[in-house]
């Protein structure tokens, strides 16, 4: 399905995944580097983290989004029916 045939709430959880994918990579680069150059302690348990809200944010949002979205087909199918 081509990008210009999706709705906008689909079009918007699209773009915050791929924000948020993009953060998750680049503080993940932070970290090998960290780890790489020899950093220990406070530095990459705060990097790692980060990294776990970020990814619990996302899938809190997905869910919500597929939850709405189940909800809205359950509905027509009952408006369906009942007609």
């Amino acid at each position: 399905m081509r990008l210009r045939d999706r709705s906008t709430g689909e079009i918007m959880v699209l773009l915050v995944a791929g924000t948020v994918c993009g953060y998750v990579v680049v503080n993940g680069a932070v970290i090998i580097y960290l780890v790489l150059k020899g950093e220990t302690g406070s530095q990459l348990t705060e990097a790692a983290r980060n990294i776990t809200d970020i990814i619990n944010t996302l899938i809190g949002l997905l869910a919500g989004f597929l939850a709405g979205k189940t909800d809205v087909l359950v509905r027509r199918d009952k408006e369906k029916d009942q007609e």
